[in-house]
């Protein structure tokens, strides 16, 4: 069998090195961004942590100019992780950097570092949530529950 490559994303394999970011409030714990799940922290504790987050040297041009230097061709920031904190103006959760603390959006300087780069952008956005119990029960244990927030994910 054949591999087919779609031509748009060429670009991608020819790049061969790039930055991921995973940033997000839970930089704070200095624990990688998993943990939230890996540790079984209590979620009201993490989300008053969370909202709470407030970045006062956030420079994705810095970010962006290290990058370049270092012979990266594209940058990913996680906009949302399996936290469900979002780092930009959304209108579907007050759970994001707009409403709380930070009041204001991550992803737009970010893009924006990018393009003056001329480093390709890339956005993460994970559709699962660890605020849902059903996540991390699964569909066996909690079909109703899975449903409802692969639903939630997928809308």
């Amino acid at each position: 069998m054949a591999i087919v490559v779609n031509p748009a994303h060429a670009w991608f394999n020819e790049a061969r090195y790039g930055l991921f970011i995973h940033w997000g409030p839970y930089a704070v714990l200095g624990r990688g961004e998993q943990v939230l799940n890996r540790e079984w922290l209590d979620q009201n504790e993490y989300a008053d942590m969370a909202c709470a987050w407030n970045p006062q040297h956030y420079n994705p041009e810095e970010w962006m100019e290290v990058a370049v230097r270092g012979g990266m061709k594209y940058a990913i920031l996680t906009t949302r992780h399996h936290d469900g904190y979002c780092l930009w103006d959304t209108k579907t959760t007050d759970y994001s950097s707009m409403c709380q603390a930070p009041k204001r959006d991550f992803i737009m300087p970010y893009v924006k570092a990018c393009r003056k780069s001329s480093l390709k952008v890339g956005l993460y956005y994970s559709f699962m949530d660890f605020r849902l119990p059903a996540w991390t029960r699964g569909p066996a244990k909690d079909p109703e529950g899975f449903a409802e927030a692969k639903l939630c994910a997928t809308n």
